[in-house]
């Protein structure tokens, strides 16, 4: 596993492959879009969370604040660059291109990590060809939102940690450091794989802690630094210290109407996404400051929730207050409407406060279980056959779908065997890591769930399959070879 840099055969040809491939892609989902209704001539697609990444930058450029102030800059960042040069189409354009090539590059970082860690170019090139026709992280390129980019940023800076087990270049760790600093930028949920990285760095160097030590200081440098810049902007606006974002709602989902529901909703494992047919949550008239999304009485609650301080007559009435509080809001007082809002708020805490006290394995257990199959199961599961018409499509969205399904199963049982058999290696230690991670962090530990938080993860969901794969063949062909060597000395 060390000495000798792996270099696959034509790099660049894999390379620039993978980069024509992408933006290929790219541009035949979005070529499935109409065009959207507030970015003329824009040709990808956006969804309600890309107002919050672009629009602190359009105040910051007109009006030199960064409001408002609830997204993390890392993806505005880029649209900021771009737009001082470019028209606002133009930049958007740009925008979904530059995450096309960024994702063909980490199509080919992924594969070149598969190399390092095994040094057979065979094994590198089946991590290319399976990184590259995975559609489920292809889709989101055209997207305006993090998750291309939080991809391909997790990936580089796993590839450069590995080329610096390689060749032992410190400044691959700075540059390592660099990706994993706009990664928690991207999204701050990724601000725990650090500790990560850096515990494996000191494992890693136990003999001379010294070292290992340096090496993680390297690695969270850039972080420190970004990040030191924007607690000192966020305390110089709001005199408060937000090391990274005060809440991980989205825009118009921080506020009275939406997150006491949520909270209640997520007590028991029900559907807090709004925008999904058929959600709990939507029975509330809630999501981005509209009323109603879907018929609310097909909504059903079901039985279990219910304990000694609600029942199905409590929820019916909690929904016709806040619709009233909502339709009333324009003719209110703020004394007025602070006290109806705080009553909803109470009877929501309170709801929620008695599932945990009178349901608990409902509270811990059972809507873990529950929230996880969102997580895997999305009913808007992104899916790029769906907006395009050609012959078999039906049964090529089967064929994806039983193996996102198969993926998922085998990738979690081989992220396994790579903890229990390969865990001498800590570097391949870092890459079940981030899929037990990506895991843990949303379903179990924060109880937010969509599909496609669950993206940055997938990249290394496949290259687990891949390693253990990997290994168990070489056990057997070990194996075997031992038996018929023992059958030879018999004879």
């Amino acid at each position: 596993m060390r000495g000798k840099d792996f270099l696959p055969i034509r790099p660049f040809y894999w390379l620039i492959c993978a980069v024509i491939f992408r933006i290929s892609g790219m541009l035949i989902m979005a070529s499935a879009d109409t065009e959207p209704e507030y970015f003329p001539g824009f040709f990808g697609e956006y969804s309600h969370d890309t107002f919050g990444y672009l629009e602190p930058i359009d105040n910051y450029l007109e009006k030199g604040n960064y409001l408002p102030h609830e997204r993390m800059p890392g993806y505005g960042l880029i649209y900021g660059l771009l737009l001082t040069v470019l028209t606002k189409t133009h930049a958007l354009n740009l925008l979904i291109i530059l995450q096309s090539i960024l994702g063909g590059i980490a199509v080919y970082a992924i594969a070149r990590v598969a190399g390092f860690i095994t040094k057979s170019q065979k094994v590198f090139i089946l991590t290319f060809y399976i990184a590259l026709f995975t559609t489920y992280t292809t889709w989101y390129d055209h997207f305006l939102l993090t998750e291309s980019f939080s991809v391909s940023a997790l990936v580089l800076m796993v590839y450069f940690y590995f080329r610096y087990q390689e060749i032992k270049n410190p400044s691959f760790i700075i540059i390592a450091g660099l990706f994993f600093a706009w990664a928690v930028f991207l999204r701050a949920v990724m601000l725990p794989l650090g500790i990560l990285v850096v515990l494996l760095m000191i494992w890693e160097h136990k003999e001379e802690l010294k070292n290992g030590f340096k090496l993680a200081f390297l690695f969270l440098l850039p972080f420190l630094i970004v990040d030191s810049l924007w607690v000192y902007s966020g305390y110089r606006r709001f005199k408060k210290f937000i090391p990274l974002q005060e809440s991980f709602l989205g825009r118009s989902q921080s506020n009275v109407f939406f997150e006491p529901a949520f909270r209640f909703v997520q007590s028991w494992g029900g559907n807090y996404l709004w925008w999904d047919p058929g959600a709990e949550i939507s029975y509330f008239g809630l999501g981005h400051n509209s009323l109603a999304y879907f018929d609310q009485k097909d909504i059903q609650f079901p039985s279990e929730i219910f304990t000694s301080a609600f029942n199905q007559d409590s929820l019916q009435q909690l929904q016709q207050d806040l619709l009233s509080l909502k339709f009333d809001s324009a003719h209110l007082s703020d004394l007025e409407f602070d006290l109806r809002a705080n009553s909803i708020y109470a009877r929501f805490d309170r709801y929620s406060q008695s599932i945990k006290s009178e349901a608990p394995t409902l509270y811990w257990f059972d809507s873990r279980i529950k929230l996880m199959r969102q997580f895997f199961f999305t009913t808007k599961v992104r899916n790029p056959y769906y907006g395009l018409s050609f012959p078999f499509r039906d049964r090529l969205i089967r064929i994806k779908s039983f193996t996102y399904a198969g993926t998922l199963i085998l990738g979690y049982l081989s992220s396994l065997i790579i903890l229990f058999f390969l865990r001498e290696n800590a570097s391949i230690i870092l890459i079940s890591g981030i899929v037990w991670y990506i895991f843990l962090i949303h379903p179990i530990i924060l109880r937010v769930v969509e599909n496609r938080y669950l993206l940055p993860s997938y990249p290394f969901i496949s290259l687990s399959i891949i390693l253990a794969s990997t290994f168990v063949l070489k056990k057997l062909k070990f194996g075997k070879a031992l038996s018929n060597s023992s059958h030879s000395s018999a004879q």
